[in-house]
């Protein structure tokens, strides 16, 4: 069928996975003192950021503390090089301008409540791009495409801490997820004969559920400081919708293609013939993250903190399997493992180092350098050639039985078409500066992250070189009432 050569052309011309990030666990920095430390927070944690990376530190945070981002601004780039022909690359950007966290925290007592909000999602492509003879598909003419993307996750939730002794802390944060992505494509394939192909499609998500985390705060003396946070992601509840068409100029039965599909169940129509899948993913990855912290205060100009990430992997099965019927024998159910490719993520370990100093009694920097190491599977070169060279050839099935109504096989699951098609670990380094007063404080920091490694956009090509690139300027402005 027509849908199997063109779709993998089109493939770096859309998303599969309805995600903004899905291959770092890692997606910005909230709060003024962490984002200039390059995230190593969880054994300070004593303003209202402190609810994200351990509630327990809000014991220390000043009475009626407000901080806000006034605004956020991050570029994100990353070029896929050689993808359509040598010296033929793809690019992606995305830039937002936003204000991605707000807190405050109130004195009960012996308790700290705490109440934030955290945009810890926030991505909108929208592009238009056209490829004229692109090189490793000589009976391509020129390729035109449309598409908007867009990303967002809100974290919504209160905060609660109070010292368990006088060396001692302990605090809570329960966030309520709600999770959207949307995309939209159209695209346009003009072949050298003369003929078409014209695609269209849309995918909608939402996911909602709780993010809770418990910390706990342990100072031995007025020099040192620990930290531990633990966190999981619940879900709820999501939902899923999608639909596609595709027409071409070819006569053929199979030139009309639709599909459809929501987190009940999936199929469309090729030509006058019907196919049905399994449900779609209406889910993000339920992993758990544990954070370990130390931090040293040496004199009171002068602070180090170094931060551990351990973030789990995650699995989760469903049924993946496709039926096509063709009429006769000419039917096929196609067995699949049950492994939801999108949800897919394999445990990371990353690392965070800041340092504080006051060159003044209101004037201070912060530094700091981190990774954000890849959650997807690592993408070998030699491996993808034959993957691919299998898929090409329609070797990625074996026939298990035939029967009156057709044939039965199964789909080696190297071999399914990959949807997390990125492997890029990532270093960055924060730089920030701050002014503060007894009553307030401004702060402006500068994040940068950048790595290279690997993707395979197309499915019936080896992979290719990618390099990531992204900058992001946060302003924050804080109250404090002493």
């Amino acid at each position: 069928m027509f849908t199997r050569k063109i779709l993998p052309i089109l493939f770096f011309l859309s998303v599969t996975t309805l995600d903004a990030d899905a291959f770092h666990n890692i997606n910005g920095f909230f709060g003024e003192k962490a984002a200039g430390l390059g995230g190593a927070y969880t054994a300070i944690s004593d303003d209202p950021s402190g609810a994200y990376y351990n509630p327990a530190g809000l014991t220390f945070a000043y009475d009626n503390s407000i901080s806000l981002s006034a605004s956020n601004i991050t570029r994100t780039n990353k070029n896929y090089e050689n993808v359509i022909g040598p010296g033929q690359g793809y690019s992606r950007n995305s830039q937002n301008y936003i204000p991605n966290f707000f807190g405050i925290v109130k004195e009960y007592g012996k308790y700290k409540i705490g109440f934030s909000i955290v945009n810890t999602l926030n991505e909108t492509f929208d592009r238009t791009d056209q490829v004229v003879n692109p090189i490793y598909y000589p009976s391509v003419r020129s390729l035109r495409s449309f598409n908007i993307e867009s990303y967002n996750q809100v974290q919504t939730g209160v905060s609660i801490a109070r010292p368990i002794t006088e060396k001692l802390s302990i605090g809570a944060t329960l966030y309520y997820t709600h999770d959207t992505a949307n995309l939209t494509n159209t695209a346009l394939v003009q072949f050298a004969n003369k003929g078409f192909n014209s695609i269209t499609g849309n995918d909608n998500r939402k996911t909602v559920g709780f993010y809770p985390i418990i910390g706990l705060m342990y100072m031995p003396n007025n020099k040192v400081s620990l930290g531990l946070s633990l966190r999981h992601q619940f879900v709820t509840g999501g939902n899923r919708l999608t639909n596609g068409f595709a027409l071409s100029s070819n006569t053929n039965s199979d030139s009309i293609v639709f599909a459809e599909g929501t987190d009940k169940a999936g199929g469309g129509s090729i030509g006058n013939s019907i196919y049905k899948t399994g449900a779609l993913n209406g889910r993000i990855p339920e992993t758990t993250e544990i954070r370990t912290g130390i931090a040293f205060f040496p004199t009171k100009k002068f602070m180090a903190a170094f931060d551990t990430i351990y973030t789990s992997g995650f699995k989760r099965n469903s049924n993946q399997n496709e039926i096509y019927f063709f009429g006769g024998r000419n039917n096929e159910l196609v067995l699949k493992d049950s492994d939801i490719q999108e949800l897919r993520r394999y445990a990371t370990m990353n690392f965070a180092l800041g340092i504080e100093y006051y060159l003044t009694d209101n004037f201070s920097m912060r530094a700091g350098t981190f990774t954000n190491n890849a959650s997807s599977k690592n993408i070998s070169w030699i491996r993808t050639a034959v993957e691919a060279a299998n898929r090409d050839a329609g070797s990625d099935r074996e026939t298990l039985a035939q029967t009156q109504n057709g044939i039965i096989s199964y789909q080696l699951s190297s071999l399914r078409t990959p949807v997390r098609n990125e492997y890029v670990n990532l270093i960055g380094y924060s730089l920030g500066f701050s002014w503060s007063t007894s009553r307030a404080s401004i702060g402006l920091t500068i994040v940068k992250e950048s790595g290279k490694g690997g993707s395979q956009l197309d499915s019936t090509r080896p992979s290719q070189q990618m390099s990531y690139d992204s900058t992001a300027i946060y302003v924050i402005v804080s109250s404090k009432n002493n």
